[in-house]
């Protein structure tokens, strides 16, 4: 089966919500953001945030790419990167306003979800350079196309930008895809670790914060996955 590594667009937002919300849904913190919200009003809510995320890109520096099935043009994976930028005062109020419209439909978890971002907040603050570091903040591959080497795809298109650059890259990784990244060269940092009971999970949830230096891994070496 072949595959194709593009620029994501604007009409490709349905698609990619259903990528999203289909490789979510059993993940042991994400899963649990939004359990009592109508599936109608969350597809909604997601699409109206990936819609902003086009919207807004130059005050924040996204860049989106996708993977289609070449026979039948299927989205079937899609990155969300964070390429270096700067803004001027203007933009800056223009993306603080962002931040503070910032809302939630009914029935999310609302504890969890500023648990959990808040400390993501907090790491990236810590460790993320704006202006000069690469963010791969999502890489998400359908759970049927998993293991055919898409999430690799999506990886280096960034990377090889990153090493042009010289530029570090950071990235915040579940469990499931902690393997791929580390033999990217991204080497851990700091974590983020919650206790899901609270919240209508089971035991601990933790992810891990990582950063790649420059070129500290071998592309052309890293095997598909």
């Amino acid at each position: 089966m072949a595959f194709q590594l593009l620029p994501a667009e604007v009409s490709d937002i349905p698609d990619i919500v259903t990528v999203h919300q289909a490789s979510w849904v059993n993940d042991p913190i994400i899963g649990q953001l939004m359990p009592d919200v109508d599936p109608k009003v969350k597809y909604d809510y997601d699409l109206g945030y990936y819609k902003t995320k086009f919207e807004t890109k130059d005050l924040t520096g996204t860049v989106m790419h996708k993977v289609v099935e070449t026979e039948t043009g299927k989205l079937v994976a899609f990155a969300k990167w964070k390429y270096p930028y700067s803004l001027t005062p203007e933009q800056e109020a223009q993306k603080a306003k962002l931040d503070l419209n910032r809302s939630y439909p009914p029935g999310t978890n609302e504890q969890l979800y500023e648990q959990f971002f808040g400390r993501l907040d907090t790491l990236r603050k810590k460790y993320l350079d704006e202006e000069k570091d690469y963010f791969l903040h999502l890489s998400i591959v359908l759970p049927s196309y998993q293991r055919q080497g898409l999430g690799t795809m999506l990886i280096r298109e960034g990377l090889a930008a990153a090493d042009r650059d010289n530029a570090r890259t950071y990235i915040e990784a579940s469990p499931m895809g902690l393997g791929l990244y580390k033999r990217f060269g991204w080497k851990e940092i700091d974590d983020i670790v919650i206790d899901m009971r609270p919240h209508g999970g089971t035991g601990i949830a933790s992810e891990k914060c990582l950063m790649r230096e420059p070129a500290a891994g071998i592309l052309e070496t890293v095997g598909m996955v």
